[in-house]
């Protein structure tokens, strides 16, 4: 590959290093995060003997710049993908000490690779295990699927060592482990079940069985396949029921959500389902579940970005492209913002792109309900991964607004070269972006300033917020800024 040997052929110096990784951060991160790991493995001895002989220079790399934080927190996250737990624990230990946060998932990952020497050494520290994975799931955001990937990383590591020897002792700890997780919300019980099943008396094929099973399972699990037809607006007893409404509003909608949650008990269930906001949502009654648990907070953080903004763009014609829009919540708060300030802003086109189609649906018909004027609306059934470059082309020179609303932080899509060039390429003019995510880690934060940096390192670019403050009781990450000319 490419940008490893370009990587070794930088890494003589501490300055060299920092210069190629300022410069080449996208395609480090292309290399390293967006392969999947049965991509990357082959690479694995090659990546370990650079990372023992440039271990020096990256650790002498200046932390108050943010670019070299970023990619160290990769290279933590690459050596545990890869099982290099002597290096995990190298470069973990280095970033721990600064102010860069890596999250209690990679914790939990240390806890279980360093200080252990018999087998009573897992047990006793399960249980903080387990504790650090479930933190990271209720305070963190963290995606259920990395999580199960660090539990049974784990199980892995237990097997690994002392496979040889206690087998029985293993079986145990799997029926044990059971047990503990019989009520968790924050593991997917079934591929642990999977891999729990496998038969240990070769404990190598048990090891080399349950690593095939987790490749691919992180961008695997909530890809759908692409829709062929178009999507069309819900008709329903819950459109009925909208169409109704007096002088309808955002506030208006969600009520009605609301309703329909507490009328069935407000159940913890359809909550877990949804698993922090980025399930793709298959069954109807989720719907309801995400406008009531997550509704407030996107209106929140977007209309304190909508402030910073949205009045530069009065008086103008504009499109809207909603990345990952759900419901359709972001385009809907925007017009209802338009509607409350009394601005002058007519919005001609609107990009709807989310792979749920029952989101998606429900998306149009929230659109149709609060919209005061024609608006032509393209609905495109795909998760982000799948867009092709025709489907982000707006045929009008309009102003476009780009809302990435809690989306460009959520690490199931690639945000590659490939992804950030579709939207160059397809666009034209000048554009705005929107980008507000929940504030969580350094870490996943970096995705947000990865996709700044390659619009402010190509184009013309011109950055009009960046906050990391509260906002009432959310935590969030904020990037808004123009680009002159795309």
């Amino acid at each position: 590959m490419v940008i490893l040997n370009n990587l070794k052929n930088n890494s003589s110096t501490k300055e060299s290093l920092e210069r190629f990784i300022n410069i080449n951060f996208q395609e480090i991160y292309d290399f390293f995060y967006n392969q999947t790991q049965v991509d990357l493995y082959p690479y694995k001895k090659e990546i370990k003997q650079y990372l023992r002989q440039a271990k020096k220079q990256i650790t002498s790399l200046d932390l108050s710049n943010k670019t070299n934080g970023d990619f160290i927190a990769l290279i933590v996250e690459t050596c545990e993908k890869l099982h290099l737990y002597m290096e995990f624990n190298l470069f973990y230990n280095h970033l721990s000490k600064s102010n860069y946060t890596l999250g209690d998932r990679l914790k939990a990952t240390h806890c279980y690779c360093v200080g252990i020497k018999k087998f009573d050494d897992y047990y006793q520290r399960t249980s903080l295990i387990l504790n650090l994975l479930e933190n990271s799931y209720i305070e963190e955001n963290e995606l259920k699927e990395k999580l199960t990937v660090t539990f049974i990383n784990f199980y892995l590591h237990i097997l690994y060592n002392f496979g040889k020897n206690n087998k029985d002792r293993i079986i145990s700890f799997r029926r044990d482990i059971l047990n503990r997780i019989t009520e968790s919300n924050f593991l997917d019980k079934e591929v642990i079940n999977t891999i729990f099943n496998i038969n240990i008396d070769n404990f190598k094929k048990a090891y080399n069985d349950s690593i095939r099973i987790l490749n691919d399972y992180l961008y695997n699990n909530n890809l759908i396949t692409c829709s062929t037809k178009s999507v069309q607006m819900e008709m329903s007893e819950y459109s009925k029921k909208l169409y109704k409404l007096q002088n309808p509003t955002f506030e208006k909608i969600r009520q009605v959500s609301v309703d329909y949650i507490m009328s069935i008990g407000k159940p913890d269930s359809l909550y877990y389902k949804l698993n922090q906001g980025i399930t793709v949502i298959r069954e109807e009654k989720l719907l309801y579940q995400y406008i009531f648990s997550y509704g407030k907070m996107h209106k929140e953080k977007l209309y304190s970005s909508f402030d910073v903004v949205i009045h530069q763009l009065n008086n103008q014609t504009i499109n809207i492209i909603d990345w990952g829009c759900g419901q359709a919540l972001a385009t809907s708060l925007l017009i209802d913002y338009i509607k409350e300030n009394k601005l002058n802003i007519n919005i001609s086109d609107i990009i709807l792109i989310e792979p749920s189609q029952l989101a998606l649906s429900r998306g149009l018909l929230h659109i149709d309900v609060l919209k005061e004027k024609p608006i032509k609306i393209k609905a495109i059934n795909k998760d982000i991964d799948s867009l092709k470059y025709s489907d982000l082309i707006i045929n009008n020179s309009q102003i476009t607004l780009h809302l990435f609303s809690n989306i460009l932080d959520v690490e199931f899509f690639k945000l590659n070269k490939v992804f950030l060039e579709k939207i160059s390429t397809s666009q034209n003019g000048l554009n705005y972006f929107i980008c507000v995510s929940p504030n969580i880690s350094d870490k996943r934060n970096s995705r947000i300033d990865m996709f700044y940096r390659y619009f402010n390192n190509n184009f013309d670019t011109k950055l009009i917020s960046d906050r990391n403050s509260n906002i009432g009781s959310y935590a969030r990450y904020e990037k808004i800024f123009k680009v002159l000319n795309l």
